[in-house]
């Protein structure tokens, strides 16, 4: 591989996503006003062609044996013993995967911004201001992406972390945005103590921070000590993993990513389908080494997210707000990703990752497309029968509601069928997890489209609804040909019956294969080890159960409404727990958040009160000793003259008694 043309696009890559963000951020105000997305999009469209040029490259080298290469940008500063930090660039076929991701959805949700920012007409106040704020966003995702080290990585985390604390508080004049970059920020920074102590492991552990150095030794079980001890691995696997938990919202740190939905519909797209939230799947699969090293971090990756695909989704089955509910859904099936993780199958999940970036960007923009045709109303209580409005909207939103219920054929089937695969070979109560959530995952999908988009119509009073325009749709319509077609790139054509014709792990697999090493001892041989039959009965299975979750809603929601109604009247204990998110937010607020205050307020009482009292006992003598020092200087020539004279007089005798002495 050519390394010189691979530092030249990495440069570009990281660069032009920059430069676009500061030229929108400077010359926005005064100069560009309305016209500040354009320096983005042109930034961010030559790096999306970066992507393409680094995934040729890579391609390439892979037919010559060379499928990953390491350059050195510069030496950043110097730790001990001649020892370099460096900016460096790692480049794979893991890291062009997410580069192609990354950018080409970012571009989209940029172009589409265009106009969803924009009133009658006129750009939104802050318009500039948000446009400078995506183009730094896709620089630093693209920063974690391609750094070579540990360092660069937790740099490109955190810069993330800040972007979308500036994007989810946007609308930093609404109480509700405010609150929620905040809680989004304060969520975070639990997660990412616990991977900067991991880091800070890592280094005592290896010796180094560059990915090559620390894979190497953790694969031949050296550190620099001696042999590296399974405690020693599983504990920085499991600090690594909170890092993880935090950034792509896993059980119990998920509860920033629903509020997160105060931030504009394009930011939501923009975070929770192919960047932000995935930033902690990438990682794992990144440190395969690491986490492969110890079977007890593998099985808490899996439960997690066995755990929390299965959780989100019962949430989602009566919430109202649409953005919420997709919210849940990103939860759900970062679980799904997590859980192929967890049972070694790390190219399913990076495949996962891959499909849910086009249908989850294509079902958020699509909301987004409602809630500006119904003036910022997002309620499906609210409106109904919008098919007959927004006919585009509605065309393209079926197809992503499709793809993410993993209705047979479209991406997000083969994708998810892979992950129960894995789970069910390797544990049958993951398996089950799986496929309860998979018919969960149709039933919540299509009711929240059934609601908004049949029946009577209805918009909010008011309100004069009306479809977007092409720099909102054009995105859609790209997004929905990835949702239908995007998944094929996994799958290669095989023999049997209907289903059976295209069996798991195409093309894509075949060119992750380099990158996924450590996860070799499961992942591809868990769909060996299950039978003919019962590989292509799951498949089966699955196709069957989503079907089955989109004719219940159907039935409940267009069919017989009334049935739904009844539904909730019969379980009303349940209903409430669920729309009230088993409550988990009251729980941190009472058990962790009062307590934190109550114990801050104790704290602040004892330091204004105790050590500002203590200060005030020290100070206290010589300010005694001062008024009374001060209480004899009368200001009286012949009182001075006095008490030289005493003062002399004390001396003279003092001398003398020394004297006879």
């Amino acid at each position: 591989m050519d390394s010189s043309a691979v530092q030249t696009w990495a440069l570009l890559i990281l660069l032009a996503p920059l430069a676009g963000a500061i030229a929108a951020g400077v010359l926005g105000p005064g100069v560009l006003k309305g016209r500040s997305h354009w320096p983005v999009i042109l930034g961010v469209g030559a790096a999306v062609l970066g992507a393409f040029k680094l995934f040729g490259l890579v391609r390439h080298g892979a037919h010559e044996g060379a499928h990953s290469v390491t350059v050195v940008l510069y030496q950043w500063f110097a730790a001990y013993e001649g020892k370099w930090f460096n900016v460096e660039v790692l480049v794979d076929p893991l890291t062009v995967i997410m580069l192609l991701v990354v950018t080409g959805v970012s571009l989209l949700v940029i172009i589409y911004s265009r106009d969803y920012m924009r009133e009658d007409g006129q750009a939104v106040k802050g318009y500039e201001r948000f446009f400078a704020y995506l183009g730094l966003f896709v620089f630093s995702m693209v920063a974690l992406v391609l750094g070579g080290n540990f360092l660069l990585l937790y740099l490109g985390w955190e810069a993330v972390g800040l972007c979308s604390f500036l994007l989810i508080g946007f609308y930093y004049d609404k109480p509700a945005a405010a609150a929620a970059a905040k809680k989004a920020f304060l969520v975070n920074r639990i997660g990412d103590f616990g991977f900067g102590l991991g880091i800070l492991l890592i280094y005592l552990t290896f010796g180094s921070l560059d990915f090559a150095t620390v894979f190497d030794m953790a694969e031949r079980g050296v550190a620099v000590s001696g042999d590296l001890s399974y405690g020693r691995v599983t504990a920085i696997a499991l600090l690594l993993l909170c890092g993880a938990v935090g950034k792509s919202a896993q059980l119990p740190l998920h509860v920033w990513l629903p509020d997160a939905m105060e931030g504009p519909s394009p930011v939501s797209a923009l975070i929770h389908a192919a960047t932000m939230v995935t930033a902690g799947v990438y990682m794992i699969v990144r440190c395969g080494s690491i986490f492969a090293a110890s079977p007890l971090a593998m099985t808490i990756v899996a439960l997690i997210g066995g755990l929390t695909a299965l959780f989100a989704a019962s949430i989602a089955l009566v919430q109202y707000d649409m953005k919420r509910i997709l919210a849940y859904s990103t939860i759900s099936q970062l679980g799904y990703m997590f859980l192929g993780l967890g049972v070694s199958a790390a190219g399913s999940a990076v495949f996962h990752l891959y499909t849910h970036a086009f249908f989850k960007a294509l079902l958020f923009l699509a909301a987004g497309s409602v809630m500006h045709a119904m003036g910022g109303i997002i309620d499906i209580r609210k409106f109904g029968g919008l098919r007959r409005v927004l006919p585009w909207t509605y065309r393209t939103m079926f197809l992503g509601c499709l793809a993410l219920a993993g209705f047979p054929l479209l991406s997000g089937f083969w994708s998810k069928d892979e992950i129960i695969h894995a789970a069910f070979t390797q544990d049958k109560f993951l398996g089950g997890l799986a496929l309860l959530t998979a018919v969960m995952t149709a039933f919540y999908t299509f009711r929240m489209f059934f609601r908004a988009f049949f029946g009577t119509t209805r918009v909010p009073e008011g309100v004069h609804a009306h479809e977007s325009g092409l720099w909102m749709l054009v995105p859609l319509f790209v997004l929905s040909i990835g949702a239908v077609f995007a998944g094929f790139v996994g799958v290669e054509v095989g023999h049997g019956g209907m289903l059976g014709l295209f069996r798991p792990h195409g093309a894509f697999h075949h060119f992750l294969e380099p990158v996924l090493t450590p996860f070799t001892h499961g992942g591809h041989e868990a769909h060996a080890t299950l039978g003919h039959f019962q590989e292509f009965g799951l498949m089966y299975a699955s196709a069957a159960l989503s079907v089955f979750g989109i004719a219940v809603a159907y039935t409940l929601y267009v069919d017989s409404p009334m049935l739904a109604m009844i539904m909730r009247r019969v379980f009303p204990a349940t209903h409430e727990l669920l729309l009230n998110k088993y409550h988990v937010d009251e729980g941190y607020d009472r058990f962790i958040v009062r307590p934190l205050r109550s114990l801050g307020r104790f704290c602040a009482a004892i330091d204004e009160h105790l050590i500002d009292g203590l200060v005030w006992l020290v100070t206290a003598v010589p300010r005694l000793i001062g008024m009374l020092l001060r209480s004899i200087q009368q200001g009286s020539l012949q009182g001075y003259a006095a008490s030289m004279m005493v003062g002399l007089a004390v001396l003279l005798a003092f001398v003398l008694w020394g004297v006879i002495s």
